[in-house]
């Protein structure tokens, strides 16, 4: 069932999925049928900042306009959904810190421990695992934890490298981690303290830009929840395989809930921790 949604700007089938496929080339992202009206509502209000009363006319300035090599990221910054909170899903954080931490510690006590939180959004994810890994004692000592975290929204980065949440990401939070970690800021925000900032390093990245992704270092864990449903099958392969190659040999891959591999027995088997269902790279 397509979405009832509707735009002030009128738009034809022949629109939507001009835009739908220029964005899936650029970012992976795939627009199904079902989301055409939310989609096309969240285009309207790049519309409307760029002063135009067509999306055809805005779909030729995305393509065409040489002078516009930036408006993709912008348009990512709109159409992104940037819904998360602090310690979501939390007993994945438990598995990562009382069972695969210690384990990688004892595996490679001298090196350091590095952790890749892939389309981290405004990085409620990347400071959960700073958090728990500082409240562990991981962040100190030759095997100390880092964090890399990206996004391919520059809005939500620079969001993230900010470090000010409103209430509503504190939703499942423990009271004492607020007051260890944040001060209060202005307008019943918070701020995170330098201590929580310092393992984590932000950047803006398309997980889809093989040639960027190559200065990447390799990885020991590789947190991507709730990304991959919104590829479609060959960008999913795509980004699969490219975090198999990030991986070191048997390190760690956490999903979402909702995610599965089964498609890719080949690249990742799953093991069963006390807490949760981790995908272990061959």
């Amino acid at each position: 069932m397509q979405s009832q949604i509707t735009t002030q700007l009128p738009y034809t089938q022949d629109d939507f999925k001009l835009l739908r496929d220029a964005i899936y080339t650029y970012s992976g992202i795939f627009i199904s049928d079902d989301y055409q009206g939310i989609f096309m509502r969240r285009l309207e209000r790049r519309l409307l900042m760029l002063a135009m009363d067509s999306f055809h006319e805005y779909y030729y300035y995305l393509k065409y306009d040489q002078q516009n090599n930036d408006e993709f990221k912008k348009l990512m910054d709109v159409i992104t959904i940037k819904e998360t909170y602090f310690f979501r899903e939390v007993d994945q954080m438990k598995t990562l810190v009382n069972e695969v931490i210690p384990e990688l510690r004892r595996e490679k006590p001298r090196e350091t421990i590095k952790i890749w939180s892939a389309a981290c959004s405004t990085g409620e994810e990347a400071y959960t695992i700073a958090m728990l890994c500082i409240e562990k004692g991981y962040h100190l000592g030759n095997s100390r934890v880092e964090i890399f975290a990206n996004d391919i929204s520059q809005e939500a980065v620079q969001k993230a490298k900010q470090g000010v949440y409103k209430q509503t990401s504190f939703r499942n939070t423990d009271q004492a981690y607020l007051h260890r970690f944040f001060t209060e800021h202005e307008k019943g925000t918070f701020k995170i303290r330098d201590e929580a900032k310092e393992p984590v390093n932000f950047f803006c990245i398309n997980l889809l830009d093989h040639n960027r992704l190559t200065f990447l270092p390799t990885f020991d864990v590789i947190f991507c929840r709730n990304l991959l449903i919104y590829f479609n099958e060959h960008s999913k392969r795509n980004v699969i395989e490219t975090f198999y190659q990030k991986l070191y040999p048997e390190r760690y891959l956490f999903l979402g809930h909702s995610e599965s591999l089964i498609n890719f027995t080949y690249l990742f088997k799953l093991r069963h921790f006390q807490h949760s269902l981790v995908y272990q790279r061959a």
